[in-house]
């Protein structure tokens, strides 16, 4: 474009149009952030929910791609213990006593995993259901420690996070081991270092489910489940209150 020296510069503007376009940018660049109509409904924030508070929380062991036990060829302990993990959340439940699952499906879920899970959720009681061939009836465990580990203020060691809640989980053991003994069921209790038993901040313990009758098969028998978890839900019942105040005599 060649400028014409004599004419105005305004009119050489107007002339070649670029006035306009000008303008134009100059009033798109003042003009406000859009904005929705103000006919339009605004969506009001979602409420955030609330996780759920669970009086226990029932750990079915193994799932996934690790079964666990091959109790026979047609029955891995995942399975077993899934069954038996369900049912005894029923049996709790029908008893007002709010119970929750670790795993609700076959899950592959690390033993950090697990233990993490509980920790944030803390409930008043862990069990982790496991299942075996061998044994008669029920074995309830609660950790063995094997060395005071180094806590760092609010940071605990998490091979020994247990010892804060040790005393409780024993506690609550001893009195589901006597209420269930009462009943004419065999069942012993031991301690052992068994994850993640050790990992948890809360009270924590372990059921071993066997057959009776010597047949792998009773395991998957809808009577013994029923049987087996509605003697561990009335040993529950009445230490329920002692768990919800969180303490133990």
């Amino acid at each position: 474009m060649r400028w014409n020296n004599g004419a105005p510069l305004l009119a050489q503007l107007l002339a070649t149009g670029l006035l306009a376009v000008t303008a134009g940018v100059l009033l798109f660049s003042q003009t406000p952030s859009e904005q929705p109509p103000a006919n339009l409904p605004v969506a009001a924030p979602q409420a955030q929910t609330a996780p759920p508070t669970y009086l226990v929380m029932i750990d079915p062991a193994h799932g996934g791609s690790d079964a666990g036990a091959a109790l026979n060829p047609a029955m891995p302990e995942k399975d077993v213990t899934l069954a038996f993990a369900r049912r005894l959340r029923m049996e709790l439940n029908s008893r007002q006593i709010q119970a929750g699952l670790v795993r609700d499906g076959d899950n592959t879920l690390s033993v950090d995993q697990r233990a993490g899970m509980v920790n944030s959720t803390q409930p008043a009681l862990y069990i982790s259901l496991h299942a075996a061939s061998q044994g008669n009836g029920l074995v309830l465990y609660t950790a063995m420690l094997s060395a005071v580990g180094e806590d760092r203020g609010r940071f605990l060691d998490w091979q020994t996070a247990q010892s804060g809640s040790l005393v409780r989980s024993r506690w609550a053991e001893q009195q589901i081991t006597a209420s269930i003994q009462k009943m004419g069921f065999p069942l012993r209790s031991l301690v052992a270092a068994l994850r993640p038993l050790n990992n948890l901040t809360v009270p924590a313990i372990a059921v071993e489910v066997a057959p009776t009758s010597g047949e792998v098969s009773q395991l998957a028998s809808v009577d013994y489940q029923s049987m087996v978890c509605a003697a561990l839900a009335s040993a529950i019942v009445p230490i329920a209150p002692a768990l919800r105040q969180r303490t133990a005599p």
